[in-house]
């Protein structure tokens, strides 16, 4: 009897591990510059392991887990930035899922690097309706086989309430839509239908948004997804998956949480949002940031923004925007209203729209639009507030045909059908894109920022004839710029230089799509050495004074020959190096021979005591007048000179080593030495 239990607990298990299959994904979560979460969900339990590589045929990475589960999470660590993988998923022994060329992702870059960006936005879309199928194809269609970089949720993610049902057959068992989770990670923000499984367990007299704290808030969108909690990916933490940031390449992005907010009114969850919030921004350089959440501040859609019972998008206007606002963020995205709309560039409105003044909160009254010549231009910093783009796209498969569609902030609108949000960012300019579900682009505005950043040049000095390669540095700007050099024909961001006069120049590098202007100034400062000639004068060597040198005997420097004239002891090929600053030229040797020096007698000159020990002592007896006394050593070599002011002097020879030198006086009429021994 035993066996054949034993028989038949085997038959289970081995039965119910061959036909494991994979019900939900696998999707993939948290990308950074150097991991990713690969989630997926089976029919049974059993452990996880991922097979992963940078080759789809060759999978020579695994990452795995022990613990036998339904619902999988791994995370793979030690990638490097902005490299596609290919994986597949499974359990110890069998591969489940994956494996394909679709089944792959692309780590993020290095937070700051400048590279094309793609970011996809979707609202209000979990709705497994022809609507959600089309934006999504239509979507793909657009961007082809180029990479979606980052794909945000705006929240209504699966309707009708945001259960763990609502999820698989809305959104990641929809056939049609699925498949887009094997190549593309998701950052999303919930919206009111997801938390219809939030607030459910927290009842406050029968409304469902109540007061609880923002560590409890739990369901099955906080089941399914992984955030950045911990600043993974940049920003700031906050140690919640309720709200979190991230960074791509050079836009930072919040994914924020208009649901924190209770009718109880406390405001604790908005006001804790708010205080990380200005935290993450404090810290953000990045030259674009992206604000989005659900429940947007205005609309005239399928909502009103105006409505008195719209507490929640009065609270985020109020509350929040102003925030966000005095960060200078660039772009607030939202879906909740099921149409789309997009506003001027625009700030400092926080109330109803009768209190909206067109002429002091809209920043640039154009349509936005770089081909008509109308892009939206703000400066380089966070800290002045110069307009923020609000986009309203809550029609991911949900639509509304009769919206009002008729707010002030807006200048452009469209409903009556769904549709999805683009934003390209490349260096200092953004585009957004409105794209309808016939794959047309409606509405396209540029927002530019004056980033551009020119580094100063020095004067430079050369030697005439010499060229000099100028290289302009820079940083920001678009890849539109032009560059002018005064002074030269180039056009180019490096200038050849080869003044043969002291000239002054400046580079101005302009960015033809911001109109911004940098410029610098230098001078080249031209140096030129005359011809080198040896003249002899007696037993003096001499070059044109004026300059700095130095002197050479048979070709090797005569150390401390550097005057502009040297009284040769040794017979030889002497030769001068004249210097002017950097540039120099060396003359032709002239041939010397020792003959014309006069060994001094001891009658007339005294020099005592010689050999001496350090302190030498000159006595000068005869009319002769002495200009000056070089001390040389017996390679030539000037140790010291001074003017014979007295008839008699001490020379402090105590520093030199022990040695033959030569004590040199010279006169108009000619020169006379004396050996000096140190010992």
């Amino acid at each position: 009897m035993r066996s054949v239990t034993f028989f038949a607990f085997l038959f289970c298990l081995t039965f119910n591990f061959i036909a494991q299959t994979v019900t939900r994904g696998p999707y993939m979560q948290m990308p950074t510059d150097n991991s990713i979460i690969v989630m997926w969900r089976t029919s049974s339990a059993a452990n996880s392991r991922v097979v992963y590589g940078t080759s789809a045929g060759n999978l020579n990475m695994t990452a795995s887990s022990a613990s036998n589960v339904t619902d999988h999470k791994i995370t793979l660590t030690g990638l490097q930035p902005y490299t596609k993988y290919y994986y597949a998923v499974g359990n110890s022994t069998t591969i489940l899922a994956g494996g394909t060329t679709a089944h792959s992702f692309v780590t993020h870059p290095v937070p700051g690097t400048e590279l094309p960006i793609r970011i996809w936005s979707i609202g209000d879309f979990g709705k497994a309706n022809t609507g959600q199928l089309d934006v999504k194809n239509s979507y793909m269609n657009y961007v082809d086989t180029n990479l979606t970089n980052v794909w945000l949720w705006l929240g209504d993610n699966a309707y009708d309430d945001g259960k763990d049902a609502d999820y698989q057959n809305n959104v990641f068992g929809y056939t049609g839509f699925s498949d887009v989770f094997s190549g593309i990670p998701f950052y999303p923000s919930p919206g009111n239908h997801d938390y219809n499984e939030v607030w459910s367990q927290s009842v406050l007299f029968g409304i469902p948004y109540s007061n609880i704290p923002l560590t409890s808030h739990q369901g099955p969108y906080y089941d399914i997804v992984e955030v950045p909690q911990q600043a993974e990916a940049g920003g700031a933490p906050s140690n919640l998956e309720v709200f979190y940031s991230f960074d791509y390449g050079n836009v930072h992005f919040l994914s924020l949480n208009s649901e924190v907010y209770d009718f109880s009114g406390t405001l604790n969850g908005v006001n804790a949002m708010k205080a990380w919030i200005t935290q993450d921004l404090q810290q953000n350089t990045k030259p674009f940031t992206i604000a989005y959440f659900h429940q947007p501040p205005y609309t005239k859609g399928s909502h009103d923004s105006d409505s008195p019972i719209e507490l929640v998008m009065k609270t985020m206007r109020e509350e929040v925007v102003p925030l966000l606002e005095s960060f200078d963020v660039d772009i607030i995205l939202c879906g909740h209203s099921h149409v789309y709309e997009r506003s001027w560039l625009m700030k400092n409105h926080y109330g109803n729209s009768s209190s909206f003044n067109a002429t002091t909160m809209i920043v640039d009254t154009s349509n936005g639009n770089l081909a008509q010549g109308h892009p939206y231009i703000k400066d380089s910093t966070n800290s002045t507030h110069d307009g923020t783009i609000y986009v309203v796209c809550g029609n991911g498969g949900s639509s509304e045909a009769g919206a009002p569609l008729n707010h002030p902030a807006y200048r452009y609108t469209e409903g009556g059908s769904c549709g999805s949000f683009i934003m390209e960012v490349y260096k200092n300019r953004l585009d957004g894109k409105y794209l309808n579900i016939s794959g047309n682009i409606t509405d396209h505005f540029t927002l530019l920022k004056k980033n551009l950043l020119l580094t100063p040049f020095s004067n430079q000095t050369i030697c005439l004839g010499d060229t000099l390669i100028m290289q302009a540095v820079f940083t920001g700007g678009s890849d539109s710029l032009s560059f002018t050099w005064t002074n030269s024909g180039s056009d180019s961001a490096s200038a050849v230089l080869n003044p043969t006069a002291n000239t002054s120049y400046t580079l101005t590098v302009t960015d033809l799509l911001t109109g911004q202007s940098q410029s610098t100034s230098f001078a080249i400062n031209v140096l030129s050495v005359p011809a080198p000639v040896v003249t002899q004068s007696n037993d003096t060597l001499y070059a044109q004074p004026g300059y700095t040198y130095q002197w050479y005997l048979n070709g090797v420097p005569v150390s401390g020959a550097t005057g502009y004239f040297i009284v040769p002891t040794v017979n030889g090929n002497y030769s001068v190096e004249i210097f002017n600053g950097p540039c120099s030229l060396t003359s032709s040797s002239f041939n010397f021979t020792t003959s014309g020096i006069v060994v001094l007698e001891e009658e007339n000159i005294l020099v005592y005591p010689n050999p001496n020990q350090g302190v030498l002592r000159i006595e000068i007896n005869n009319e002769t007048e002495w200009e000056e006394l070089i001390l040389m050593d017996a390679l030539g070599r000037i140790i010291g000179q001074r003017k014979p002011v007295h008839r008699k002097m001490k020379w402090d020879m105590t520093e030199l080593p022990a040695g033959n030198y030569f004590l040199v006086f010279r006169s108009k009429t000619g020169s006379a030495y004396k050996q000096i021994i140190k010992n």
